[in-house]
């Protein structure tokens, strides 16, 4: 087993989404880039030089498509890749991941072996919005308050950032310990279904988003446009400055560097072939 560098973490990742991607070409599903990946692309044509995640978005309709292999190709995808997701008992988180069966990971702060333990992409779905400002607060609060259950949940005893949290989190992993996870996933699907993708004129990011500030018009946000990423091509949703603008402001101004967060991954190979 290697330990890999932060650039071969980022190369492995840049070869699951070029595969995402053509298994969304082959299987007629739209995907876009999002979140830190999006503004990479943007502002750097590439990765943040200090991020180490790939993100994508899908309309629900064919993020469902993919997490129930409805009429599904995947021919086109190496042995050495797999999807998973809390449906099929895979993953226990309540979105889908790409992996690399080939290595293997360790996380700051979370147990590998109930969060996941291989190098990644995530795909999340995108879902209908209410047009209500209150409405749309409640339910992204809503989501939140599940979503923290679950990284509870998974987190690594007694570690943390802070001494306190440190010594209070052992109390609460333990709580939760008898809840399920599948469960837990299905409660959080469910919310953020709660607006009809198809009938909804406002989308965001329910399920596992930045909040109310993801909200963006749907029928832009389903007009793709290319954009690059380490000299490859993805799909990005025609609004872009509209989204990532909502979730960073000022966005192609570079932040401080106190505020360049580096996410604690260690990345090994465990197979070369």
């Amino acid at each position: 087993m290697r330990k890999l560098s932060l650039q071969e973490i980022k190369d492995l990742e840049l070869k699951l989404l070029i595969q995402f991607a053509k298994i969304c070409e082959v299987n007629n599903l739209y995907y876009t880039l999002c979140g830190g990946t999006l503004l990479g692309a943007i502002r750097h044509k590439g990765f943040i030089p200090w991020d180490d995640d790939i993100d994508v978005l899908m309309p629900r309709p064919d993020y469902d498509r993919l997490l129930n292999g409805e009429n599904i190709i995947l021919s086109s995808l190496p042995s050495h890749m797999q999807i998973i997701h809390w449906k099929n008992g895979t993953s226990n988180f309540p979105f889908i991941k790409l992996i690399d069966l080939r290595t293997r990971i360790d996380v700051d702060y979370f147990d590998s072996s109930l969060s996941c333990n291989k190098i990644w992409i995530d795909i999340f779905p995108i879902d209908g919005n209410p047009e209500d400002m209150r409405l749309l607060e409640k339910l992204y609060a809503k989501s939140l308050h599940a979503r923290k259950l679950l990284c509870l949940k998974m987190a690594k005893s007694g570690e943390g950032k802070t001494q306190i949290r440190r010594i209070v989190k052992p109390f609460f992993v333990k709580i939760l310990s008898t809840l399920n996870f599948k469960k837990i996933c299905q409660k959080i699907d469910a919310i953020s279904k709660t607006y009809s993708f198809e009938e909804s004129k406002f989308i965001g990011g329910v399920l596992w988003g930045y909040g109310p500030q993801e909200c963006i018009n749907k029928e832009k946000f389903m007009q793709p446009v290319k954009v690059e990423f380490e000299k490859h091509f993805f799909n990005a949703p025609s609004n872009y400055d509209e989204y990532l603008t909502g979730l960073y402001k000022d966005y192609m101004k570079l932040p401080p560097n106190e505020e360049r967060q580096v996410h604690g991954i260690n990345g090994y190979i465990i197979d070369e072939g």
